[in-house]
């Protein structure tokens, strides 16, 4: 039907004179086998070629020029189908840029211009040489028809060509546009072809690209068939023939086809823009709304464009009460100044990383939340504009880590220390006295060590029983830690009924000292123990050792002298304070010995 009606057209311009205004099947065939799978193309080609061939054979031309006119339009129909085939097959839509583009390219000029230089040998129905004349004589009509035919055939398979208008707006549009054309192209006395652009460009606004390709193929009818009669503004061109008249209509065509289109993309962007940019907004809100953290948007001054509905939840504050503030107003001051610096940092390019502080709630306490911001920029400029920060709560989080640690110090306070008495135990204490001599040797100062033993407490356990027992290492042990009082000092469980000080930068007359202040505070504290005669009270055996650490000794060696101190002290009787010589100089030896008068024995 429509080769029939390009048949006609084109018979009415050629009886006057002029060239093929206009040749829409091309490109009827070009948009059915952009939406058709390629194993479809063969039968489709074949149908068009012999609607083709038999519009030829009406037109009284030879057979064989006949054929070879069919067989250059199914060529011009491959040569824009293939390539444009990949590129707009998924979802043919002339409104976006590159589809556009492609479709200009290899649609409107690369196709049309080869099927025109293979058809220029055999033009009017003869073969001949080819010539610019015979060239343009199908260009134009073809590149035409392409472009106004392929466009339609593609909006019209889409589920509303006209953009959902209603029908009556519809055929109001196309039926002002008709009237217009007529008499546009009835008189001939202006040169008003310029009337129809308004006309075409708000039918391109309100119906989209169906609606311009559809009016522009309603001016190309109606303005091909009156200028063929000789009306319309081109017939102003009184020394123009025909042929010449017809080619200004069609470069009125391509020019208001080109106008049209580029206009119809550009407001097609932008459509997509705003609906991708409402899309955004709105997915943008329902997570903000939707999550149970702060969704806060900040300028670059801190100050809050937006505030998700969650800061009511959190922090007790409704989104508008808090919107225009900075965030210096609800931020402890102890951890303002970490923030500014966060923000600072990530202005100035460096990775943002999650910072934990506290922020002031509506009914004034506060809680621990969790800020993670990032740098935004604005999309006109690409500059920073400000920032948006992803605040949670972390309150039961802090709750949990304060347990776990209070938790971990209960555990490392089991690990180190005493269970009976609370002290240090053996543990702890292997490892201090091990560092306190490697510092000793380093700083070459004195470490002094005390090696305590309760007198004969195995017969108290005998008379009172273990549990008296337990209690009596109590009891010495409240009356020993108040003299041990130094930081870097160490009272430690050695062992059943032994006790260790270790007692660092502290040398040999002081470690003595502090010795007799042990043995003197426990034997006055006057704890019954008839099996410990002749005093009958509990008190304690005490060996004391000293050393300045020198070279080629370890903290095993003063240990074993402090053990062997012990074992003397016990051997003398009990209750008293035995110093080690082995790792003394003979003048500590004599000041300690001075120190402690008549108590020491050496």
């Amino acid at each position: 039907m429509t080769s029939f009606a390009a048949r006609q057209l084109s018979v009415n311009s050629w009886n006057s004179g002029g060239v093929t205004i206009l040749w829409p099947t091309n490109g009827l065939l070009v948009g059915v086998l952009l939406c058709t799978p390629k194993r479809r193309w063969p039968a489709y080609v074949a149908v068009g070629y012999a609607i083709d061939f038999s519009l030829n054979l009406t037109l009284s031309a030879p057979w064989s020029i006949g054929a070879y006119q069919s067989a250059c339009n199914m060529l011009e129909v491959l040569v824009a189908a293939f390539p444009l085939y990949p590129i707009m097959a998924v979802k043919p839509d002339l409104t976006q840029r590159k589809q556009f583009g492609a479709f200009l390219g290899y649609g409107v000029l690369l196709a049309p211009a080869v099927a025109s230089f293979a058809a220029a040998f055999a033009p009017a129905g003869k073969w001949c040489p080819p010539t610019w004349h015979s060239f343009h004589f199908w260009f134009s009509a073809d590149a035409l028809g392409i472009a106004l035919i392929t466009p339609l055939y593609l909006t019209f398979r889409g589920r509303q060509p006209f953009m959902g208008r209603s029908r009556r707006e519809v055929l109001g549009w196309f039926v002002l546009l008709g009237a217009a054309s007529v008499g546009v192209f009835w008189q001939t006395k202006f040169p008003i072809l310029f009337v129809l652009m308004p006309l075409l460009l708000l039918l391109g606004v309100r119906l989209g690209l169906a609606g311009s390709a559809l009016g522009l193929m309603l001016v190309s009818v109606v303005g091909g068939y009156l200028t063929t009669l000789g009306r319309g503004s081109v017939s102003v061109m009184r020394s123009a023939s025909i042929s010449e008249r017809d080619l200004f209509l069609q470069a009125f065509l391509v020019v208001s086809m080109l106008m049209v289109y580029v206009i119809e993309v550009l407001m097609a962007e932008s459509r997509r823009l705003q609906t991708n940019l409402q899309g955004s907004e709105r997915r943008f809100r329902m997570l903000a709304e939707a999550s149970s953290d702060i969704i806060v948007l900040t300028d670059l001054e801190g100050r809050r464009i937006y505030v998700s509905p969650a800061c009511a939840e959190v922090l007790g504050w409704k989104p508008e009460e808090v919107l225009g503030g900075n965030f210096r107003d609800l931020v402890h001051l102890e951890h303002l100044p970490a923030l500014e610096g966060l923000f600072i940092g990530c202005l100035q390019g460096f990775p943002a990383q999650p910072l934990e502080y506290r922020c002031r709630k509506e009914d004034g306490s506060y809680v621990w939340l969790e800020i993670n911001p990032r740098l935004h920029y604005d999309p006109d400029t690409g500059k920073p504009a400000g920032f948006v920060n992803v605040i949670r709560d972390i309150s039961n989080r802090k709750r949990e880590e304060e347990e776990q640690q209070r938790a971990f110090e209960t555990v490392e306070y089991l690990a180190w220390s005493d269970g009976l008495t609370g002290i240090a135990n053996r543990r702890q204490f292997d490892l201090i006295l091990e560092r306190e001599w490697l510092r000793a040797a380093r700083e070459r100062t004195h470490i002094s060590l005390l090696l305590i033993d309760v007198d004969r407490f195995k017969a108290y356990n005998d008379d009172y029983g273990h549990l008296m027992g337990d209690e009596c290492l109590r009891e010495i042990v409240a009356t020993v830690k108040p003299l041990i009082h130094r930081p870097a000092d160490l009272l430690a469980r050695y062992g059943g009924e032994e006790f260790v000080v270790i007692l660092p930068n502290t040398e040999v007359g002081g470690a003595c000292q502090i010795a007799e202040w042990i043995r003197a505070s426990v034997e006055e504290r006057r704890l019954s123990h008839p099996g410990n005669p002749p005093h009958e009270v509990v008190t304690l055996s005490i060996g004391c050792a000293s050393s300045n650490a020198r070279r080629g000794t370890s903290h095993l060696d003063l240990l074993a002298a402090a053990d062997r101190a012990l074992y003397k002290a016990k051997s003398a009787g009990r209750n008293n304070v035995y110093l080690a010589e082995a790792l003394l100089d003979q003048e500590s030896a004599l000041a300690a010995a001075n120190a402690m008068g008549t108590r020491l024995r050496s």
